[in-house]
């Protein structure tokens, strides 16, 4: 049995039927050690429910409950994971018996689950069907190409055997429509294509649109055990990272098609929205806080994260609020800053192909080094079309401060600027919650990027150009 590597999280299982009874003994043979732990698939991680403890020094044990396990996939596993057995808990019916031996050909046994005996009793059945595939192809490998009849029996072979299997999954399907195995079975029935006509590409993207509107058809998204198996969170992943593009609104459409399958399985739903949220929020990956203000406004705000405590909820709804006006694409708040002599300069006050606004603060040491690459960045560009706009974040008391980080740091050559009073609330609409900060503004003074890093400054500019040129030359 491969080594199973995973990370155990500690977790309180919610009482679901205080009349319910569970009782399952496991005998592992040739086991020696005297813990076992019984674990759970969770979507993308592994959970503990108990950790049992050999019946007096023997190779039994017990786990007991007066409430019913949640239905899904659970695993006997070793505490140090080097291996591991899977068995499915479906149904009111809890108690049965599991026999464990890794020197049988099937080294799990169960009596009394009719769920386990019948998932089983089909992989095995699946695993002698596919040794009789690989012998049938090794057979072709090797068979004369004159020997026409013997490759057509093995050919025919090949499709007796496949049809024996789908006859069996179907024969599951119509017998036990709401086991977990079926649940299992339907999520991995293979996909089929209708015919498409046109050229490759043409082809290509019909078949990738139709594959993405239809690739959750087959998965009962509802099913409560669902959350409990390695499949759910196999296709949200695959649904995410092969067949969603890599931009924002692309994503919250795929996040937005999830959550709406999942909002009738409570735990399921709870469980991803509050990873999308996390997930998103501290990306790495310019313009993704689009990605997290959307759910924050279109299911916290909304009443749809009802398991969220009212100061998380304010904090994170109050968080989205704030940043929902420097989105990418969005105009610029405008502000009203002034420079050391008081000249005042809004965002009317240029008018080049970009504008560059560098949010800074004189005993920030990340300022201190960002500051050099943004001096030289102003000094290429001084004479193309881009303006760069320095505005202190130091106000009040400290606004003199600013003035005196200008002149060590070598800015005197910028156009420096600050909101002593924050009259503007310039801090606030950009959302200034660390130093630097840097913006970049089209000729629109809409939001292009924002938090751009200084030494990345010059080749993202350079890119920006670029693109404007050729979209300028394919308007004309």
């Amino acid at each position: 049995m491969k080594s199973l590597i995973f990370t155990l999280f500690c977790v309180v299982l919610t009482s679901l039927n205080l009349s319910s009874q569970v009782d399952i003994d496991f005998e592992v043979e040739g086991y020696n050690n005297d813990t076992l732990l019984l674990a759970y698939y969770f979507a993308d991680k592994i959970l503990i429910t108990d950790t049992l403890y050999s019946e007096g020094g023997s190779n039994k044990f017990n786990f007991s409950s007066d409430t019913l396990l949640p239905h899904g996939m659970y695993l006997a596993v070793s505490p140090s994971g080097d291996y591991y057995y899977q068995l499915l808990v479906d149904g009111d019916d809890q108690e049965f018996y599991v026999n464990i031996n890794n020197e049988r050909e099937r080294p799990i046994l169960f009596e009394g689950s009719d769920e386990n005996l019948m998932f089983y009793e089909y992989m095995h059945f699946l695993t002698v069907s596919r040794e009789q595939i690989a012998k049938a192809d090794l057979a072709l490998s090797t068979t004369d190409s004159t020997m026409v009849s013997i490759a057509d029996q093995l050919e025919q072979d090949k499709k007796n055997i496949n049809k024996l299997v789908e006859d069996r999954q179907q024969e599951i399907l119509t017998d036990h429509p709401n086991s977990v195995t079926s649940l299992l079975l339907k999520s991995n029935v293979p996909f089929e294509f209708p015919e498409f006509t046109g050229t490759p590409e043409e082809l290509e993207l019909k078949k990738y649109r139709y594959y993405k509107d239809r690739y959750f058809d087959q998965v009962d998204m509802s099913h409560p055990a669902l959350v409990r198996t390695p499949v759910l969170d196999q296709r949200i992943s695959y649904y995410i990272d092969n067949l969603t593009p890599n931009a924002p609104d692309s994503i919250i459409q795929s996040l937005d098609v999830i959550l709406g399958l999942l909002e009738d399985n409570e735990d399921a739903f709870q469980y991803y929205l509050s990873n999308f949220l996390n997930d998103y929020g501290n990306s790495k990956y310019i313009g993704m806080d689009a990605v997290y203000v959307h759910l924050a406004l279109e299911y916290y705000d909304k009443g749809k994260a009802t398991w969220v405590e009212e100061e998380n909820l304010k904090e994170i709804v109050g968080n989205a609020k704030k940043l929902k006006p420097t989105l990418i694409g969005r105009p610029a708040p405008d502000f009203t800053v002034k420079s050391k002599d008081g000249t005042e300069y809004t965002l009317d006050s240029f008018n080049k192909d970009f504008t560059i606004l560098v949010f800074w603060k004189p005993d920030c040491s990340h300022c201190t080094k960002a500051m050099p690459h943004i001096i030289d960045f102003a000094e290429k560009y001084k004479e193309l079309s881009v303006d760069v706009l320095t505005i202190c974040t130091k106000t009040g008391k400290d606004y003199g401060k600013c003035w005196e980080g200008v002149e060590e740091k070598g800015m005197l050559e910028l156009l420096n600027t600050g909101d002593e009073f924050h009259r503007s609330r310039i801090f606030s609409k950009y959302f200034v919650n660390s130093t630097p900060a840097i913006y970049i503004l089209d000729n629109e003074k809409k939001i292009k990027l924002k938090k751009v890093p200084a030494e990345n400054l010059d080749a993202v500019m350079q890119q920006l150009m670029e693109i404007d040129a050729a979209e300028g030359s394919d308007v004309h």
